[in-house]
């Protein structure tokens, strides 16, 4: 493998005359703005996809490593002349946001960056509710790349480690918060935690009693409902005889 050379003159020279910033959401459907403006022709998932690896991996990056992680159906030489389109269509949409060498590829580190899965990562514990308030969707739901099976699998397992400390978070809260009879704050949070995993019968239980707790029993009936349509469209099976017992009377 190729060793990393340092960076070009050309990019000093940008990095220098660099004082931006980047605000990036990856967290449902991707957005990325520039000194506040955002990037709203991309051209291709792929770049988006190549924008938020960089974003994630913010240091120098060899091309070829790039190459192989977007374009795997394809020889090194294919896979290194996509990259390089790839790059020339990134490079219109950041400007000197990304810097580009012979060799690496990084994000600017003369950039300050906001980066909603990095502040996500960094206050979940000492500030779930503000931390889940990030949360709008799955890591890069609507990124969707072809040929790309290393992105894919990087993208894959970031999704659900960061699914899967949300889902915890919020079981959680939702606990904390019919324990201490707070029933609106943890049906707030019993709503979230359904949008995110919408096909535990248990958890729209959970919901139901919380409802029935605060003595809302329209919207236990709607959930019920609710819960009944999920399990027929998605399992083609009925309600269990333990969620039917909650509403009879």
């Amino acid at each position: 493998m190729q060793s990393i050379e340092p960076e070009t003159i050309i990019e000093q020279n940008q990095m220098a005359e660099s004082a931006a910033n980047l605000k990036i959401f990856l967290f449902g459907t991707p957005s990325f703005l520039i000194n506040g403006q955002p990037i709203t022709e991309t051209t291709s998932n792929k770049v988006e996809a190549l924008f938020a690896y960089l974003a994630c991996h913010p240091y120098p990056h060899l091309r070829e490593a790039l190459a192989s992680l977007l374009f795997t159906a394809h020889s090194r030489n294919q896979a290194n002349n996509n990259l390089r389109v790839l790059l020339s269509r990134l490079r219109r949409v950041c400007e000197d946001a990304i810097l580009i060498s012979r060799q690496t590829v990084r994000l600017n580190p003369a950039y300050e960056v906001w980066l909603d899965t990095a502040v996500f990562q960094q206050t979940i514990a000492q500030q779930p509710e503000n931390a889940l308030k990030l949360y709008r969707g799955d890591f890069l739901e609507t990124i969707h790349v072809q040929d790309a099976k290393g992105f894919v699998e990087w993208a894959t397992l970031a999704r659900e480690q960061h699914r899967l400390l949300a889902l915890e978070t919020l079981l959680q809260l939702i606990a904390k918060h019919e324990a201490a009879g707070n029933l609106n704050k943890a049906i707030q949070f019993a709503h979230q935690l359904l949008k995110i995993e919408p096909h535990q019968e248990g958890w729209h239980r959970w919901l139901i009693k919380l409802y029935l707790q605060a003595g809302q029993a329209a919207k236990a009936q709607t959930q019920l409902e609710a819960c009944r349509t999920m399990l027929a469209a998605t399992f083609s099976s009925e309600l269990s005889p333990t969620t039917l017992a909650l509403l009879k009377k």
